[in-house]
């Protein structure tokens, strides 16, 4: 089927970001390994330099790839986009928002309110592009340019399972990655902080990640453990945030979160509207999980038969 003007637009813009992405990646790289009189780092903000620029060698990968793929109409570049439609406008959603709530450090230029203005306007927009993504690659006559509009992936796996499952494969790994950073994490009331919070990080990714990969493969084990991890993570965040005193445990949290950096971050007040795109992205796997079953409960009886 001939490519729409939206499927080559995409594939033109995800093309052209990629390799912006790539650029930027053996760029920074070039400069931090050979710039002359550079002052010394943390081991941490080391590691967490190194981990950025791998993201942005992942991403810029990534992207290219699933231009390639669109340009030849290839499904899986059409799941693809539509996963990272989803990282797309939930990173766009949640962080305008924070920028807005942020206060003014003590040593913010003058024009500091215009800005954070415009870089939440900026991930506004690309929320906003997120969200349409989202629906322009779901539609009937795009799936259709793609695969006939079939409703299932490969091996009768539904799309939504899809997405959730390399969403929570990603997310394993990123988190056993970037472990060694010790950074805090919350347990109910409590923070975690060193060495403790890193073994946190890597069983919850690890979980994750085998949930993720199991899901894939629509296992019935891993959808019952995405089902349990994303429920205690909502009743984590729902006792941290409702339980007295979660103003005091946010600075706290946010006061050892450093990263290598020579001041702690800055108070930044959270005002309620703000755990609403928090409770969708747990809401809405969640949702998808229990009304698929049907697909995993397929998959075991073909094994049987």
């Amino acid at each position: 089927m001939k490519k729409t003007f939206g499927i080559s637009a995409t594939a033109v813009f995800a093309l052209l970001g990629s390799l912006l992405m790539l650029l930027f990646f053996v760029l920074l790289g070039l400069v931090l390994l050979f710039s002359p009189g550079r002052a010394p780092l943390a081991p941490e903000a080391r590691l967490g330099i190194v981990l950025g620029l791998t993201m942005f060698g992942i991403l810029g990968g990534w992207g290219t790839t699933t231009a390639i793929g669109l340009f030849r109409l290839r499904n899986w570049a059409r799941v693809s986009m539509l996963i990272f439609a989803v990282f797309l406008a939930f990173t766009g959603v949640f962080t305008g928002p924070v920028f807005l709530s942020m206060p003014p450090p003590p040593t913010a230029p003058p024009n500091y309110g215009t800005m954070r203005i415009v870089i939440a306007a900026i991930y506004g927009a690309l929320g906003v592009l997120g969200l349409f993504w989202l629906y322009y690659f779901s539609r009937r006559a795009t799936r259709e340019a793609f695969s006939g509009g079939l409703p299932l992936e490969s091996g009768g796996r539904p799309l939504s399972i899809s997405i959730i499952g390399w969403w929570l494969l990603a997310t394993g790994v990123v988190s056993v990655v970037m472990s060694p950073l010790r950074m805090p994490a919350t347990v109910f009331v409590w923070i975690v902080t060193g060495w403790p919070a890193a073994a946190w990080y890597i069983a919850f990714g690890a979980m994750w990640a085998c949930a993720g990969y199991g899901l894939l493969r629509l296992n019935q084990i891993a959808r019952k453990i995405a089902i349990a991890g994303l429920s205690f993570g909502a009743v984590n965040s729902a006792v941290f945030f409702l339980f007295p005193g979660w103003e005091a445990r946010m600075a706290t949290f946010l006061s050892r979160f450093r990263l290598g950096l020579a001041t702690p971050l800055p108070p930044t007040h959270f005002p309620p509207f703000m755990l609403i795109p928090a409770a969708v992205g747990v809401g809405l796997p969640l949702w998808f999980l229990i009304a698929r079953r049907d697909a995993f409960q397929a998959r075991d009886l073909s094994r049987e038969a």
